[in-house]
């Protein structure tokens, strides 16, 4: 305190304080004490003679603007508060029209744009736009409670309008309606922007076509209006905060670490929020962790695996590090662990109640860098709930698209054709629709794991029926398979889901061009499959070409030379099983098919070697010796392999 603060010491009064009282005091606000633990400190104090009312006063005063301060920084904790440091509105613009790409981008829209209100002249006028591309539309200005826009600016409620300049349910006023007519504008919906209690302004999104937005589209909207407006209001929120570091220096000069400490942290706070807004969030996040803790850091999913890392990367799924991500994402708190004696810090991302992912950080962090995990948990939060809903939005459309080409309705098919196009599909180059069958319980873990090894490929995958079906362009393979830098007939998908211990078959159509011809590869693929199932070939990926004579015989079961050729090749054999109840012709097909190894046979048709060599003997009296041996035995083996795909219920056109 300067000579000008102090007081004429009256008489009786305690004298002012020395340094080392002054001293301790200002350490104990520095060190951010309770009030109710202050006031024991003061009390020691008084009757210890070292200060006086005047001064306990201006402690209490000083302590709880202390307090008031340190509440607001707990605002930067919040999912968009990391704004908070922004110097001036125009950086706090560039967050508002990274949200209304953003916003642009999730809906799907044509436009999107935010609205502020003025209540001095009683209207709502457009601030940003994304996808605008008239000035007239750019500069609306609409009374509130007029239109979709004022109504939604008086905060009652969202609301839309699927063909805005006819529908009679809204009022218009004619400058607006130009502005929307210039612009082509059909389909508008929006939410209110509300901070503090109090309505600011208005988010909406529009569409050049008439249509009506989902409730998943309103409810994802007003999570994104809600975090818009708390980004407006951050320049505020900074300055108070600013005031309260300004205040805090003057009063105690001793405690320039923490002011420091502080502006570090808005500062990271402000490279945080642009990491968000970045396109690459995640790995712009990483390494601005990685250079801020000066540690390996890596992103781990909640089953342990992990996700994004920089450094080498131990096995984060071992019991200690679980329980360590469980607990942190229970409390919301840091939490440290040790794998194979190397300490780690994990912090864990929640959205709600559920575990999104954990940030986990090699060696042990101070109270500042655990500061700075828990803000980046709370951008990781917010970048994988963009990345899930985009995701999520992605996969809707890739659904309802390989239902419309698998089962082909009459409707617009250059809309269809636009739609394909999107995910790299069109109607005139070679397509290929792969069927995967999974367990039921591995189904959606498989779906995960398929899309996230297509994202940056020409394709769609989705479920389809009771299987998943991915639709994509021939893909080449190598490697030292047979079929080198031939088509991959789907044993790519097969050995990336092997990685992720979950078992499946795969059966490919061939390339086919053109949209209507993609129900009948749908179907080549299934008989595939099912033909793969039928041979006792589950765990394998095939086409036709790949399944050899069962291949060419999928084209031919109903043919008359079918019937002919299992009538020559097996007839007194079905005839025997029919009359007898027997499986003579199942003990040939198993036998052939295990390379004539009697005791591979009898494992697979679980009975004895005996009782499988009186079954064979019986099979020599029926046809004859010869079945087993030369051309005879291929011609059966043939045969065989009809009577196996029939038995399945498989057909020439594969149903």
């Amino acid at each position: 305190m300067g000579a000008q603060d102090r007081q004429p010491v009256r008489a009786g009064a305690v004298p002012s304080p020395d340094g080392k009282a002054l001293g301790r005091l200002l350490a104990l606000l520095g060190d951010g004490i309770s009030a109710e633990a202050l006031e024991t400190q003061l009390a020691a104090m008084q009757a210890e003679n070292a200060i006086d009312q005047g001064m306990a006063a201006a402690a209490r005063s000083l302590n709880a603007r202390l307090r008031e301060a340190s509440r607001r920084e707990g605002l930067l904790r919040v999912l968009y508060d990391t704004a908070t440091d922004l110097t001036g509105i125009r950086d706090v613009e560039a967050v508002l029209k990274a949200i209304v790409r953003r916003t642009r981008s999730l809906i799907g829209s044509d436009i999107a744009y935010l609205s502020l209100n003025d209540y001095d002249s009683g209207e709502s006028y457009i601030r940003v736009t994304d996808g605008a591309a008239t000035a007239l539309f750019r500069n609306i200005r609409m009374p509130l409670g007029e239109g979709v826009l004022g109504a939604v600016a008086t905060g009652e409620a969202p609301s839309q309008s699927a063909d805005y300049l006819s529908d009679q349910t809204k009022s218009h006023l004619e400058s607006s309606d130009a502005a929307v007519a210039a612009e082509g504008v059909k389909a508008i919906m929006g939410v209110p922007l509300r901070a503090e209690g109090k309505v600011i302004g208005a988010l909406l999104v529009a569409d050049r076509y008439a249509h009506s937005f989902s409730s998943d589209d309103i409810t994802l909207m007003e999570s994104i209006g809600t975090h818009a407006a708390v980004a407006l209001e951050n320049a505020r929120h900074f300055t108070e905060m600013a005031n309260a570091l300004a205040r805090l220096d003057q009063a105690q000069q001793q405690n320039l670490a923490h002011v420091k400490a502080l502006e570090e942290l808005s500062s990271l706070d402000q490279r945080l929020m642009e990491t968000l807004a970045s396109a690459n969030s995640l790995p712009n996040l990483m390494l601005l962790l990685a250079e801020s803790m000066e540690s390996e850091v890596s992103v781990v999913s909640p089953m342990g695996e992990t996700v994004a890392g920089l450094g080498t990367n131990p096995d984060f799924g071992n019991p200690a590090a679980l329980s360590a991500a469980e607990l942190s994402a229970k409390r919301s708190l840091p939490v440290p662990f040790t794998v194979k004696g190397r300490q780690y810090t994990v912090m864990s991302a929640v959205a709600g109640d559920q575990h999104l992912a954990s940030l986990v950080v090699a060696g042990h962090l101070s109270q500042d860098r655990l500061a700075v995990l828990e803000r980046s948990a709370l951008v990781l939060s917010a970048a994988l709930l963009f990345e899930r809903t985009f995701q999520d939005a992605q996969y809707r459309l890739q659904l309802e698209l390989i239902d419309e080409l698998l089962n082909p309705r009459s409707g617009d098919t250059e809309a269809l054709k636009r739609r394909a196009g999107r995910f790299g599909l069109a109607d005139n180059i070679p397509l290929v629709v792969r069927v995967v069958d999974v367990r039921e319980d591995q189904r959606q873990r498989a779906l995960a794991v398929l899309k996230q090894q297509a994202q940056d490929r020409p394709g769609i995958t989705a479920l389809h029926e009771s299987h998943l079906c991915v639709i994509e362009p021939p893909v080449r393979r190598g490697g030292s398979h047979r079929r080198d830098r031939g088509e991959d007939n789907g044993q790519s998908l097969v050995d990336t889901l092997r990685q992720h211990r979950i078992e499946a078959s795969v059966g490919s159509s061939e390339a086919v061009a053109g949209f209507s011809r993609l129900p009948g590869a749908h179907a080549e693929a299934d008989a595939v499959l099912r033909a793969l199932r039928a041979l006792s070939r589950d765990g394998e990926a095939a086409d036709r070409a790949a399944l050899g004579t069962a291949g060419m015989l999928l084209g031919a079961m109903d043919s008359p030379f079918a019937t002919q050729l299992l009538t020559a090749q097996l007839g007194p054999l079905l005839d025997y099983d029919s009359r007898r109840g027997t499986q003579l012709v199942l003990t040939a097909w198993t036998f052939l098919e295990n390379d004539a190894s009697a005791t591979a046979a009898a494992e697979a048709l679980h009975i004895h070697p005996n009782t499988l060599r009186q079954r064979l003997e019986r099979i020599d009296t029926v046809l004859g010796t010869g079945w087993r041996r030369g051309g005879r035995s291929l011609d059966v083996h043939v045969a065989l392999r009809l009577w196996r795909l029939k038995s399945a219920g498989l057909n020439s056109n594969g149903s």
